[in-house]
């Protein structure tokens, strides 16, 4: 074996080390927590809702949630939007360290690359648990490559994805913790290849909807170019939480305050965007289409027919997202960590209420057939979607440790503090 090769293997090891082995007591706590939720929702999926079998009764798999022919998407395929957005921002801190050269965002790159392999192994999972019973996935692997089909894009780039930010991270960690500088031979294939992935997991997302012509409020050309721009607002937000979390318990570490100015930059310009956006598609719709469809979907949307509950999400996006992007641009709030970290938890939740169920939802109601099946989740969905989130922060949690301790080893007290 190459010395290369062992070295790598080092790296592995070190990752599970102190991912596992050299937390503390708040570190450890923090896990179990997450462990804990995580198992009780892979019993609700596992025991309750896919093999109702096993606590004896007679009925079980998705007919114990509230989906159905008229809405076969819920609460699973709503949260796996928001992550894809989530993972498609990760490549924000890159750009900012590799093409632009920032000195601060290079210490703090490998963030992104952990947050997108969390936020993928979360969307991963959602659709695990929305189909069902997953052997019936065994059943699409022989058609695989059907390139003339969207969802085997999503699963393309997707897939890819992940491995090239899971290869970004083992990278970064295997240099840094040995106190060297990441080549470039290997920077610049890196970030060409993974920030055109980065747009594409989203559009292709959207394309997916977007292409279903029975859902007249997804026709539209600006659903994908809205979905990366509240993507760019989100993604970045849960970056500077990360951020700030660990400058408050990972003892030593420190972020300089230039990082989370520019990223606000970027968060204010991607709401500013979407909700520019959001403006458009609410024109189109009301004030001149003729698709009677469309403005009975964009009703329930916006106006709460049949579920009050979508109008009400829908208003929280517009009303948190306008105050995030006042807030954002008022000089006693962007001159310090604390007001930008306000504002990036208001853009998380404006963004989880735009990106979530107000996105799914409405083209379900009324259905084809001009059928009104109101979707409420039911407690197992609610239940199920919450472990599956546990096990995507539990990821994030774990990763992050060994890739900030290897930055600290380089950026902190090695060669990289001298220059």
């Amino acid at each position: 074996m190459s010395s290369q090769g062992s070295s790598f293997i080092d790296t592995i090891k070190f990752v599970i080390k102190e991912a596992l082995l050299t937390g503390g007591p708040r570190y450890y706590l923090a896990a179990l927590g997450l462990l804990i939720i995580a198992l009780y929702g892979m019993y609700l999926w596992i025991f309750v809702q896919h093999a109702p079998i096993f606590l004896g009764a007679e009925e079980g798999g998705l007919i114990l949630t509230a989906l159905n022919d008229s809405v076969p998407w819920g609460i699973y395929i709503s949260f796996f939007v928001f992550w894809v957005g989530v993972a498609a921002a990760g490549i924000v801190f890159g750009i900012a360290a590799y093409v632009f050269g920032d000195k601060e965002f290079k210490k703090v790159a490998v963030l992104g690359e952990v947050q997108a392999v969390a936020a993928i192994v979360t969307v991963l999972l959602l659709i695990v648990v929305d189909i069902g019973r997953p052997l019936r996935a065994l059943v699409l692997m022989p058609q695989l490559p059907n390139l003339r089909s969207m969802l085997d894009w999503d699963f393309i780039v997707l897939t890819g994805y992940l491995a090239l930010n899971l290869i970004g991270m083992l990278v970064t960690v295997h240099y840094y913790r040995q106190d060297k500088p990441i080549p470039r031979k290997f920077i610049v294939p890196f970030i060409t290849i993974a920030a055109p992935f980065a747009i594409g997991i989203h559009t292709v997302t959207a394309f997916i909807s977007q292409a279903l012509t029975a859902r007249p409020i997804w026709n539209s050309p600006l659903l994908a170019p809205r979905y990366v721009a509240t993507a760019f607002a989100s993604g970045p937000a849960i970056l500077l939480l990360a951020l700030y979390l660990a400058e408050r318990y990972i003892k030593g570490f420190k972020v300089d305050f230039s990082v989370y100015r520019k990223t606000l930059y970027v968060i204010v310009g991607s709401l500013v965007v979407g909700l520019y956006f959001t403006l458009s598609e609410v024109h189109e719709i009301f004030w001149y289409t003729t698709e009677p469809a469309k403005k009975a979907q964009a009703q329930t949307l916006f106006l709460g027919y049949h579920l009050p509950y979508l109008a009400k999400l829908m208003w929280l996006w517009i009303g948190l997202g306008i105050a995030a992007v006042i807030l954002g641009i008022v000089p006693r709030v962007h001159n310090t960590k604390r007001g930008i970290i306000f504002v990036s938890i208001l853009t998380i939740i404006a963004v989880v209420a735009e990106k979530t169920m107000t996105i799914i939802i409405p083209g379900f109601i009324p259905s084809t057939l001009g059928e009104v099946k109101p979707y409420y989740p039911t407690a197992i969905e609610i239940g199920i979607t919450i472990g599956v989130h546990a096990i995507g922060v539990l990821v994030y949690l774990l990763l992050a440790r060994p890739a900030l301790k290897a930055v600290m080893t380089h950026y902190f007290s090695g060669s990289g503090a001298k220059h």
